[in-house]
């Protein structure tokens, strides 16, 4: 099984990263093109790509990959090897980032809170979604405090965290990037 490739309308002028965690198929029923099925099936991206337009940005503007991007047999949540999987994929990600932007200005949207806790530097605290948030000081994590080097920004696709619902976030958003 081949795995989905990631996202890029125009390579060129990449405003932003958005990076999901790992593609999940039980019993290799379903089989993406593209991460989060993005050409064909907007279900898995569409929270994201309403956040996405919230602060100004559309599927043009952004690279889209996964951390892992091999197949899981499980989801996430309950995948339990999925923190040491997801730290071998690690070094990769920041190469395929690093060829795109070498200056490491473009910023990553995490899409869940599992990248944030796996991507962040061990001698960093480790900060619930809500404290992130809620907290300007916290974000964008900045790229000497994690492993991919650049800076990071809390995006996740938990409909509470929705930007429609965290207006001030997304004003916060609005005011560090014009997109």
């Amino acid at each position: 099984m081949s795995h989905p490739k990631p996202h890029k309308k125009n390579k060129k002028n990449i405003k932003a990263f958005i990076l999901g965690c790992d593609p999940t198929v039980k019993d290799n029923k379903l089989e993406f093109e593209y991460v989060f099925d993005i050409e064909n099936d907007k279900r898995y991206f569409a929270g994201i790509l309403s956040n996405l337009k919230l602060i100004g940005l559309f599927l043009e503007d952004v690279y889209v990959q996964n951390l892992i991007t091999e197949y899981q047999d499980e989801e996430t949540s309950g995948n339990k090897n999925w923190n040491e999987i997801a730290k071998t994929y690690i070094p990769s990600r920041r190469k395929e980032f690093d060829k795109i932007d070498p200056e490491k200005k473009i910023p990553v949207f995490l899409t869940s809170e599992v990248l944030y806790k796996v991507l962040l530097n061990d001698d960093q605290n480790k900060y619930k979604a809500k404290e992130l948030y809620n907290n300007k000081s916290l974000i964008p994590i900045s790229a000497k405090d994690n492993q991919l080097k650049r800076p990071l920004i809390t995006l996740y696709r938990h409909y509470s965290y929705s930007l429609s619902r965290q207006k001030e976030y997304l004003n916060y958003l609005l005011t560090l990037y014009s997109f």
